[in-house]
């Protein structure tokens, strides 16, 4: 008769197998609970005391009892290779046999033909091993930080702001707050006439610039100005350049790194009002009307009328650099 080893693997979906005939070896792949496995005995990867009460291991021998806990007591302490078998306890299989856990791919395969070799001579038909050299050994098929996913290939998930996850993150990022009083009082003068001008319009918006370590000390005492902000975009527009998204921005293009990796994004107080369709060479805004140029001019330029996404602003008060990240892309 043939003998059947299934592998118990979390890299399958809950149910899913994967089968395959070796000589007289049947080889399944199984994602479940080798707790609850009927085979005729389960492999237990444990410490050299037996007692190992986390990961797999733990789940094993919590779900076998306190006969078995004490019967590996009773066996004392192992070689850094032992394999030893016990009693199942309350598992549904007849035999655990538990062998002391490996991380290299070499003393891993000598420990399972040791296993097989105490199936063979024990009369042992079927054993269920779980996925060794992952979990407690440091190789984990998936990082430990993950959530169960339920069988699904792709989860996205916010982080909460309180987890040691999130704060560590956080941590390769320097946020600095730009307290500039001539330029707050020019933006805020600004500001005050479009709001008046446009009282149902969202006359502000939070967007993000993209720029150089040189850039920085201009930005942060003059603001935005034109002969040093239009460098690396002109498609529409000779003016500052600010884009909805902040990944757009964190582009080399826009951000090109420092000697020390670090790159430099603005997240602005931008004053859009009413814009216009910008193209390449335009020196400020199209007029609201073009017969009646006392009406002034439109505000700012963008790259869509239906949907922008870039915005472009001519007016150096028109924009206040709000906040200075810095940060190492990976």
């Amino acid at each position: 008769m043939p003998a059947i080893y299934p592998f118990l693997c979390e890299s399958l979906h809950p149910g899913n197998t994967i089968e395959a005939i070796i000589g007289p070896v049947k080889v399944k792949v199984v994602c479940g609970d080798i707790t609850k496995e009927k085979t005729d005995a389960i492999v237990n990867s444990t410490n050299s005391s037996l007692d190992l009460n986390s990961g797999v291991s733990g789940a094993i021998l919590k779900a076998a009892g306190q006969t078995v806990v004490d019967e590996c007591k009773a066996l004392g302490t192992q070689p850094s290779d032992g394999v030893v078998m016990t009693k199942p306890g309350n598992l549904k299989t007849k035999h655990i046999i538990h062998m002391v856990g490996q991380t290299k791919e070499k003393e891993i395969t000598s420990s399972m033909l040791k296993v097989l070799k105490m199936c063979e001579d024990k009369k042992i038909q079927s054993v269920s091993f779980p996925a060794l050299g992952t979990g407690r050994h440091n190789n984990n098929l998936f990082p430990q930080s993950w959530t169960r996913m339920e069988g699904k290939d792709l989860e996205i998930v916010t982080l909460a702001p309180s987890s040691g996850e999130y704060q560590r993150i956080e941590k390769e990022f320097i946020i600095q707050r730009i307290q500039s009083k001539d330029q707050w009082q020019r933006y805020a003068v600004k500001k005050q006439a479009m709001d008046k001008k446009y009282p149902k319009n969202k006359n502000e918006l939070s967007l993000y610039h993209g720029t150089t370590k040189d850039i920085c000390q201009k930005i942060n005492t003059c603001g935005f100005n034109r002969s040093f902000c239009g460098r690396n975009a002109t498609a529409y527009g000779d003016g500052t350049y600010f884009a909805k998204e902040m990944w757009y921005s964190c582009q080399d293009a826009y951000s090109n790194p420092d000697a020390s990796g670090l790159k430099y994004m603005y997240r602005a107080r931008v004053l859009v009002g009413s814009p216009c369709l910008g193209v390449q060479g335009m020196k400020e805004p199209n007029p609201l009307n073009p017969g009646d140029l006392h009406q002034g001019l439109h505000d700012c330029a963008v790259n869509n009328l239906q949907n922008p996404f870039i915005y472009v602003v001519f007016c150096d008060a028109g924009a206040y650099p709000d906040y200075l990240i810095s940060f190492k892309t990976i």
